[in-house]
């Protein structure tokens, strides 16, 4: 046993010489190896070079600027400089895989990537909008609705185009280059980027993110962590920011995601909330279940809201998303002087959107200012969208408490309303006088000026006593 543990020493001895070796010898021309390496591996496809790199005793290899290019010449990934190890054992017997990198960290990366459904990764080439962040509030041309348009189309033919634009979307990106090969080569790797700019398809989705940090520990056969925050983004959804926080774990059949996403200042217009819609929102969200169609949890808040014909502030609300729908539950806002509690639901493929509301004591003379109207209402509202100002229509009823009209004194004022774009109109309106009541078919407000029907003057018994016509 003596004599086994003297020569297994030596052995490893040697072996650890070796490596030392053989790391030395990297170092001295790590370049021309790491460039040399990268043309036999089988993993990523197309030229991968460094122009400067080097490496320690300890494994640990720092590089300049990394490029990447497709087979095509089109750049998949920019790296200025980072830093990687590598597990000592794959250098020492030049077995070098999927696994032999263990870390890796990226600074001031720029790199695009395609999800597929299943939410497997593939570097691509950079689209023409990358870099362009902060020009994203501009239509993209290649919005499907130049290619498809929505006019004269019912709710359920809108809702057709969207899942098959998604999946003519999928197909078109499939047929594409698969630049990073993932099958048979499982990942255990601990990964962080640093001020990088990345930019991701998803479906029919395009996000382009700027100042990325982004930690995770992936293991492909176990659990992945994260944490990532950004900057600005733009494409299909334009923010302030963005972070993630979670894991998916990738035991199951169907990889299952816990992940808790934040977006900050989103533009609702860039998700299609209608024309000029552009009052930030800010978004809470958990998502859980199946990495492919996850169902999500979480809350609204915006500081302002201006739909046509209304205006709502402070509203808070919590959100439901699965299927392309988004349901509103529990909202709350300040309208008008008073308080609304609503609900309501919007449907990405369609861009309808429906709300529900019942308000409190809002204040007349806010919401018409120039009407010479002073009470306190009470109503109930329904809010219908097609995603856009013009066919938008805002309806309901209300009653009041004590108030006046100019100098005219009532007990109660109740009736109907109804707007349809810039037309606001009132109708089966009554005015209670105590002795008396008022009535008229309908009323309208136009550019501040009251418009009315014949009003009726009415006594106890129900006769009508007078009629004024405008």
């Amino acid at each position: 046993m003596r004599k086994f543990f003297k020569y297994a020493a030596i052995f490893f001895a040697i072996i650890i010489l070796v490596g030392v070796v053989i790391l030395e010898m990297a170092s001295r021309s790590a370049t021309e190896t790491f460039n040399a390496a990268m043309q036999e591996q089988t993993m990523l496809k197309g030229n991968i070079t460094v122009e400067e790199i080097s490496a320690n005793l300890k494994g640990e290899v720092v590089f300049e600027n990394l490029l990447w290019k497709d087979e095509r010449g089109g750049t998949i990934l920019e790296i200025p400089e980072g830093s990687f190890k590598v597990r000592l054992w794959d250098v020492i017997t030049n077995d070098f895989k999927s696994t032999t990198i263990q870390k890796l960290s990226l600074r001031g990366a720029n790199i695009s990537v395609h999800l597929d459904e299943n939410m497997q990764v593939d570097f691509i080439r950079h689209s023409q909008d990358f870099g362009k962040v902060n020009d994203s509030m501009k239509k993209d041309s290649d919005d499907w609705e130049e290619k498809v348009s929505r006019a004269n189309k019912t709710e359920e033919e809108l809702k057709e185009i969207g899942e098959r634009r998604r999946r003519l979307q999928q197909s078109k990106i499939e047929k594409g280059w698969k630049n990073f090969e993932i099958e048979g080569h499982p990942l255990n790797l601990a990964l962080n980027l640093e001020d990088c700019q990345i930019e991701v398809l998803y479906k029919e989705r395009h996000y382009l993110l700027r100042g990325v940090s982004f930690e995770t520990e992936i293991d492909t056969g176990n659990e992945m962590t994260l944490k990532l925050h950004t900057g600005t983004f733009g494409g299909t959804m334009i923010g302030r920011g963005m972070d993630i926080n979670g894991g998916v774990d990738f035991k199951a059949e169907i990889p299952q995601c816990n992940l808790l996403i934040s977006f900050m200042e989103v533009d609702p217009s860039s998700l299609g909330f209608g024309l000029n819609l552009h009052d930030k929102m800010t978004l809470y969200a958990r998502f859980t279940g199946p990495i492919t169609q996850p169902v999500g949890n979480g809350t609204v808040r915006m500081d302002e809201l201006h739909l046509p014909g209304i205006d709502f502030k402070n509203v808070a609300g919590s959100i439901y998303y699965e299927n392309a729908l988004v349901d509103f539950k529990n909202v709350t806002a300040d309208v008008y002087g008073g308080k609304l509690d609503a609900h309501g639901d919007y449907n990405i493929d369609t861009r309808y959107y429906n709300i529900y509301g019942h308000g409190d004591k809002l204040k007349a003379y806010i919401a018409l200012p120039n009407s010479g109207l002073h009470c306190d209402v009470d109503l109930n509202i329904t809010i219908q969208s097609k995603g856009n100002a013009r066919e938008t229509i805002t309806s309901g009823d209300f009653v009041s408490g004590n108030g006046r009209y100019s100098i005219l004194a009532f007990k109660s004022l109740s009736g109907k309303f109804k707007n349809e774009y810039k037309d606001l109109s009132f109708y089966d309106v009554n005015i209670d006088l105590g002795n008396y009541k008022l009535s008229t078919d309908a009323f309208s407000i136009l550019d501040g000026k009251l418009h009315f029907d014949p009003i009726k003057v009415v006594d106890k018994d129900g006769n009508v006593v007078s009629t004024y016509k405008q």
